[in-house]
């Protein structure tokens, strides 16, 4: 019963609705449609494959490495600041800060902050660490004993469900078209789970340079439904 209880935490975490702002990230894709380079489900395919293409490279890596960094703080404190120094688009950068305070804040509350997640909350309040998502995300799932592929596999999942969300909106989409885009990038995310697994800390930082431009562009666009 623990393992299924523990799968139910860890769904919990990662749900679209647990109070921490992540709906209100677009990761530029909301600069992709103000500059036409999204406007149909098609296009919108082609983003999330070019996403899946870096994400083992970047959160989904990083959410790997702080699950297998749990009992090792000094390569925790190495993984927030090379995390820090990687995110150059500054809203993204900043966008993460602020979700991982509210994650352990709301972890905290709820009375299930421990262990390498409390020691990491620790640092960040006393200006050792900046503080991430992903790295969070990865020490919560090691802390209550779960299976790295299932918190990548989980963690993964929410990210994509947010950007094809956000997508529907944005360009404007069906909802019967994202979930189309949801399914089709399954076996993407699939393939994303296993690189992430086996990523090197050196490696950390691969980002499409389309990418990163759109994000740093969204801080300029007149009108903005997202806050990257």
């Amino acid at each position: 019963m623990k393992r299924e209880k523990n799968l139910l935490y860890m769904l919990q975490s990662v749900d679209a609705f647990f109070p921490i702002g992540a709906f209100t990230l677009s990761n530029g894709l909301e600069d992709y449609v103000a500059e036409e380079r999204i406007g149909s489900i098609k296009e919108l395919q082609e983003y999330m494959e070019g996403f899946l293409q870096i994400f083992p490279y970047n959160d989904l890596g990083i959410a790997a490495l702080g699950f297998q960094y749990e009992k090792q703080p000094e390569k925790l404190l190495e993984l927030d600041a090379l995390t820090n120094a990687i995110k150059g688009a500054r809203e993204v950068r900043v966008g993460s800060n602020k979700m991982c305070s509210r994650y352990l804040k709301a972890r905290e509350a709820m009375g299930d902050l421990n262990g390498a997640l409390e020691w990491y909350f620790e640092q960040i309040k006393a200006k050792k660490a900046v503080g991430f998502h992903p790295i969070a995300i990865g020490l919560y799932g090691a802390s209550i004993g779960m299976e790295l592929e299932e918190v990548l596999t989980m963690y993964g999942y929410s990210v994509l469900s947010a950007i094809v969300n956000n997508g529907v909106k944005l360009v404007p989409l069906s909802q019967l078209e994202g979930q189309r885009v949801l399914f089709q990038n399954m076996d993407g995310l699939e393939k994303a789970v296993k690189q992430a697994m086996q990523v090197e800390v050196q490696e950390l930082g691969v980002s499409g340079t389309a990418f990163e431009l759109h994000c740093m562009k969204h801080e300029h666009l007149y009108s903005r439904q997202y806050m990257s």
